[in-house]
């Protein structure tokens, strides 16, 4: 589905569409001196709703809405706390979100048939939550009472959503396995960063 407009043709039209809209908020006080601030800002809105676009229409055929609503609200209250991969382009971020949430929506299947590995699972992602959490990166400083704080907020979420999962699997409600989709789906995320900060910083060292 993403491939339906040309890569370069979409940008374009999400680049102009934000100029556009800038363009529109400058004529009512907006500072005008923030103009490409507001125009990269409006582009990741629009990158993000067509994410969600497409996983909403994937669910939709999928016969998944529950499901994916869970995962989102699952894997956000992981994402926004812990961090994660950044991609270079709106298009590549694009691509990735969009591939992790089909992933997860494949996966759920797993979780139903196999509940006993949602344990090795959990307690992998408690491990890189405790030691990791949140990502560092270098256009984001943080200070230790940021660090701290994040950290805090990320492993409250994760608990709460481990024994929400933990109860809807005891109710015999299929949920808990979104849930356990959405933790992982974040904690890859964190995984791929932590791995490009790696290679970053071995490419240093050789150079």
């Amino acid at each position: 589905m993403l491939h339906i407009i040309p890569t370069g043709r979409m940008l374009k039209m999400i680049h102009r569409l934000s100029e556009l809209l800038t363009q529109y908020f400058m004529k009512y006080g907006q500072a005008t001196d923030k103009a490409e601030v507001y125009i990269y800002g409006i582009e990741c809105f629009i990158s993000e709703f067509i994410g969600n676009l497409l996983l909403l229409i994937v669910a939709i055929l999928w016969h998944q809405i529950s499901a994916m609503i869970i995962w989102t609200l699952s894997f956000l209250l992981i994402r926004t706390q812990l961090g994660g991969f950044h991609c270079k382009t709106h298009f590549s971020c694009l691509c990735l979100s969009t591939s992790i949430g089909i992933f997860s929506l494949l996966i759920n299947k797993f979780w139903l048939y196999h509940p006993s590995f949602c344990i090795p699972t959990y307690i992998a992602c408690l491990f890189i939550i405790y030691h990791f959490a949140p990502i560092r990166h270098p256009n984001h400083p943080l200070s230790a009472n940021q660090i701290q704080h994040a950290r805090a907020k990320c492993l409250r979420n994760f608990f709460v959503l481990s024994v929400l999962s933990v109860i809807l699997y005891l109710c015999h409600l299929p949920y808990y396995s979104s849930i356990c989709s959405g933790i992982i789906g974040s904690c890859i995320l964190a995984l791929m960063s932590l791995k490009k900060q790696f290679l970053t910083k071995t490419d240093m060292l050789i150079l």
